[in-house]
C-alpha cells in the first residue's frame, strides 16, 4: 500500500486537474462566490465520482479479482441489466453506500475547514506584487504537479503495468486504485503489435490455422451448455470433497469424458461466451465485445457448421442485447437468438437477469425439437448469479447450509434445471445423435484459499457427453474454454481448415496442451504441473502447482527447463493473438485466408 502512494498521487492530481487549474487562476478573492462556491462544487463532484468507483470496486472485486478498467462505460451501456440489477446491489451492499456517503461528508468537512482558515488568513494578508520569486514558485509548483501526474521523473508516465514491478501478481490490485486504472486503460491502446519471441525460445512455431480433420465428416448435432458461475469447486465429482451441490452433474460426469485440469479464459460472462462459442479469448484489459476490435471478423462454431448445412441457435434467458451477445451471435453465424422476449412469459422472469433456469431449459428442449437437423445450439443459464434469488416454490427445497455461500442453493437449483432438461431431451429423436459440451462462463465466489488464488479462480468443468458413445473417462490434459470449438470440430471430423486460438483435446499428435489467462496486466500459462506468470516480456513467477497449489514457492530462478518451454509458448501465442486481433486476421475463407 505504501508503494501504491505513487499511483494514488497520480490519480488525485489527474482527476482534480480542473480544480487545480481553476484554483491557480487569479480570479476573485478568497471571499468571492467563485472561490467559496464554484471551486467547492468542482472539488466535491470530482472526488465523489472517484469515491464511487473505489467503493464500487470493493463490491465487485471478489467476483472478478481486478480493478475496473476503461471498458466499464461500454459495459454499462449494453442491455437493460444495469437498471434491473442496481436495486438488488444497493439492497445487499447498503453499508457500502453509507461508506461512500461518509467519505463525501468527510471530504466536505475537511474542505470547509481549510477554506475557513484560508479566508481568515486572507483578511490579514497584504497584497504582494508579482515578482520573479512568485513566478519561479509557480513554475516549481506546476513542475511538481506534472511530475506527480506522471508518477515520477522516469521517461514514460507510469502505467498499470508498472504495478507489477512493485508487487507480486496477486497483490497488484492493492498497489493500484480504481480511478487510475479506469483513466489509464480508457485512453491507452488495448493491444500492442510487438514481437515477443526470441531466437532462444524453446517453441519456434505456433499457428492458429487448423487443418481439416481426417476421416468422414459426421453430421452430429452439437449442443453447448454454459452454466453461470459453475466453478469446479462446486461439483462433487471434480472437487475431491465429500459434499456436492451438483448431484445430477455428478451422475452425468460418470458417463462422460471430463478434464480435471480445465480453465476458463476470463472472469466475466462477456469474456467467457466468445471463448466457448468462438474460441476467442480476451487476453487484454477489456472484453473483446467492448474492445475497439469488436467489428473484426470472427470464426465461430456456428458459422463454420452453418457452411456445412447446420441450423444454428443461441439461447439466453436474459434481455435481448445484454452484454452485446445478440450482435456477437449474429456476427458469428447463429441463425436464431432466443432471449427473454422470445420466451414471452414474464411469469417466469426473476426480476433481475431474465427467465429462470428451469422453465427456460424446458423451452430450450422444446425449441430444439423444432429445428431441422443437423443443428448447433448453445445455451447460457442465468439463475446462479447475484442476487441469488430462487423461485418461491424451491426456497424450502434448496436451503443454504451452514458455511455455504449464498450462491450454493442457486447452483443446486441450476443443476436440478439441467437434470430436467436432459430428462426431456432424452425422449426426443435428436438426442442420441448429439454431442453435448457442458462448461461454465467463469468461476463463482469462493472462500477457499486455492479457488481464490491466481490458478484456482479459473478452474471450471469442461465435460463432453454423447449418449451411447465411447466419450467416457477422466483426462489429466490441461485444457481451456477456447479448446472447445476445435475439439468438437475434430470429433466430428470437420472437413475444412479454420482459425482458432485453441487446440483439440482429441489430437493425439499434439504434445502441448495448456491454458492461458490474463488479469491485471499479467499473462498466465499453465500446463500440468507447471504455472508461469509473465508481465510484458518478463517472466515474474514460476510454480509447480501439483506440489504447491497455493503458489507460494516461486521457482523462477531454479533453471527448470519447463520454464523456458512455457515462456516460449506464451510469447508466441500472445504475439500471434495481438497481431491477429489488431489486423483483423481471425477468419478464413474456404480454401484459404
Amino acid at each position: 500500500m505504501v508503494t501504491g502512494l505513487r499511483f494514488d498521487i497520480s490519480a488525485i492530481l489527474i482527476t482534480n486537474a480542473l480544480f487545480i487549474s481553476l484554483s491557480l487562476m487569479p480570479w476573485g478573492s478568497e471571499q468571492s462566490f467563485f472561490r467559496r462556491i464554484i471551486l467547492k462544487m468542482v472539488y466535491m463532484l470530482t472526488n465523489s465520482i472517484c469515491f464511487f468507483f473505489q467503493v464500487g470496486d470493493t463490491i465487485f472485486f471478489p467476483f472478478v479479482y481486478k480493478r475496473s478498467t476503461g471498458d466499464i462505460f461500454k459495459f454499462l451501456g449494453l442491455g437493460d441489466d444495469t437498471a434491473d440489477v442496481l436495486p438488488s446491489v444497493l439492497k445487499d451492499y447498503w453499508y457500502m453506500v453509507i461508506v461512500w456517503i461518509l467519505l463525501i461528508v468527510l471530504t466536505y468537512v475537511m474542505y470547509t475547514f481549510t477554506g475557513r482558515k484560508s479566508i481568515k488568513n486572507s483578511k490579514t494578508e497584504q497584497k504582494h506584487p508579482v515578482t520573479s520569486f512568485t513566478v519561479a514558485s509557480y513554475l516549481v509548483f506546476l513542475g511538481l504537479i506534472v511530475m506527480g501526474c506522471r508518477g515520477g521523473w522516469q521517461l514514460k508516465s507510469i502505467d498499470t503495468v508498472d504495478a507489477s514491478d512493485l508487487a507480486p501478481p496477486h497483490d497488484i490490485p492493492l498497489v493500484m486504485n480504481s480511478p487510475f486504472s479506469i483513466l489509464i486503460t480508457y485512453y491507452r491502446p488495448v493491444l500492442e503489435d510487438k514481437k515477443l519471441t526470441k531466437k532462444t525460445d524453446a517453441v519456434k512455431h505456433y499457428s492458429p490455422i487448423h487443418n481439416p480433420s481426417k476421416g468422414n465428416f459426421r453430421r452430429l448435432n452439437v449442443v453447448t451448455i454454459i452454466m453461470e458461475s459453475m466453478s469446479k469447486e462446486y461439483i462433487g465429482a471434480l472437487n475431491n470433497r465429500h459434499h456436492t451441490h451438483t448431484p445430477f452433474l455428478d451422475s452425468l460426469i460418470s458417463q462422460s469424458l471430463i478434464f480435471d485440469d480445465a480453465y476458463s479464459d476470463g472472469k466475466k460472462s462477456i469474456e467467457g461466451i466468445p471463448a466457448v462459442v468462438a474460441s476467442l479469448p480476451s487476453w487484454m484489459n477489456t472484453a473483446f465485445i467492448t474492445s475497439p476490435y469488436s467489428d473484426d471478423q470472427v470464426t465461430c462454431l456456428a458459422g463454420l457448421l452453418k457452411q456445412e448445412g447446420y441450423r444454428t441457435a443461441f439461447f439466453h434467458g436474459g434481455h435481448e442485447g445484454t452484454m452485446g451477445f445478440d450482435l456477437f451471435c449474429k456476427k458469428g453465424g447463429f441463425d436464431y437468438y432466443y432471449g427473454k422476449k422470445s420466451y414471452n412469459n414474464d411469469a417466469d422472469y426473476d426480476g433481475y437477469w431474465g427467465i429462470r433456469d428451469e422453465p427456460f431449459f424446458q423451452y430450450f428442449a422444446k425449441e430444439l425439437d423444432t429445428i431441422r437437423q443437423p443443428f448447433y445450439a448453445a445455451i447460457f443459464s442465468i439463475s446462479s448469479h447475484h442476487p441469488f434469488i430462487l423461485p418461491e416454490k424451491y426456497k424450502k427445497i434448496f436451503v443454504q447450509k451452514k458455511g455455504d455461500l449464498p450462491i450454493m442453493r442457486c447452483i443446486e437449483y441450476s443443476d436440478y434445471s439441467l437434470k430436467k432438461f436432459f430428462e426431456a431431451a432424452s425422449k426426443m429423436p435428436w438426442y442420441d445423435s448429439t454431442i453435448f459440451v457442458i462448461t461454465a462462463d467463469h468461476t463463482g465466489p469462493s472462500l477457499d484459499p486455492f479457488y481464490s488464488n491466481r490458478l484456482g479462480m479459473y478452474q471450471v468443468p469442461i465435460i463432453y457427453y454423447m449418449p451411447h458413445s465411447n466419450l467416457k473417462g477422466k483426462s489429466h490434459i490441461t485444457t481451456q474454454q477456447v479448446d472447445i470449438m476445435p475439439s468438437v470440430l475434430d470429433y466430428i471430423h470437420y472437413p475444412e481448415a479454420y482459425f482458432s486460438f485453441g487446440s483439440s483435446v482429441f489430437d493425439s499428435t499434439l504434445t502441448d496442451h495448456y491454458a492461458i489467462n490474463y488479469l491485471n496486466d499479467v499473462y498466465q500459462i499453465q500446463k500440468y504441473p507447471w504455472c508461469l506468470q509473465m508481465v510484458g516480456n518478463k517472466v515474474q513467477a514460476f510454480y509447480n502447482y501439483q506440489t504447491d497449489s497455493l503458489l507460494q514457492n516461486n521457482l523462477m530462478d531454479k533453471s527448470i527447463k519447463a520454464q523456458d518451454t512455457l515462456s516460449g509458448i506464451l510469447r508466441k501465442v500472445v504475439e500471434t493473438y495481438n497481431y491477429s486481433v489488431i489486423h483483423n486476421q481471425m477468419k478464413m475463407k474456404k480454401g484459404g485466408i
